[in-house]
């Protein structure tokens, strides 16, 4: 019992264990006060936003601003760096000792299984920010993304704004995102997570 705390206590010390203890409390936040206290722990990374702007949407559930904020932290495609967070909340590979517990890791996993259906909210409260929802699906085709599947609640609530958005893609990528992604058509989902 001695030495596992001693590995936490060591683990935590390390910087890459420290923001993943911090991404972790301020995804715990349960309140609008909690969560910009901690969010100026956290700091002001990619990172941090992320969890802030996503952990605020579930925080309060018409939060025009914070959808704002996490449809501007969307990736610009596949090659931007931030897809790797957006991809893996726990950065776990900023802490080469893993000896964090469940409870810095638990809530950044629950956050980052919600993205998708909070990105999906985001857009239904902001539509004017439909393009870079509908842009960032060129890039959501990973294995275990259901951004697609959440796609069509967007669909049937905003069907006109969802297909002007598809539309204003380029050529290929509209073809791509039509047969492989989405079809607006239907609100059809075509692209399904691997199980």
């Amino acid at each position: 019992m001695v030495f596992a705390m001693c590995c936490v206590t060591a683990a935590a010390q390390e910087p890459g264990c420290i923001a993943i203890v911090r991404m972790g409390a301020l995804a715990r936040a349960r309140s609008r006060t909690q969560l910009i206290t901690r969010k100026h722990e956290a700091g002001d990374s990619y990172w941090a936003q992320l969890v802030f702007a996503a952990r605020s949407l579930e925080v309060r559930a018409e939060d025009v601003e914070a959808a704002e904020m996490l449809l501007s932290l969307l990736p610009g495609n596949s090659e931007d760096e931030r897809m790797a967070v957006w991809m893996d909340l726990s950065q776990l590979q900023g802490c080469e000792s893993g000896g964090l517990s469940d409870t810095d890791l638990r809530p950044l996993f629950r956050l980052q299984s919600h993205l998708p259906r909070l990105a999906a909210h985001a857009v239904l409260l902001s539509p004017g920010q439909m393009l870079p929802y509908v842009r960032f699906g060129l890039n959501a085709a990973y294995p275990d993304s259901d951004y697609a599947v959440y796609m069509r609640s967007v669909c049937k609530a905003r069907p006109r704004e969802l297909a002007d958005a598809i539309d204003k893609l380029d050529a290929k990528d509209r073809q791509w995102f039509t047969s492989h992604f989405f079809d607006p058509k239907g609100c059809r989902t075509i692209f399904y997570p691997e199980q």
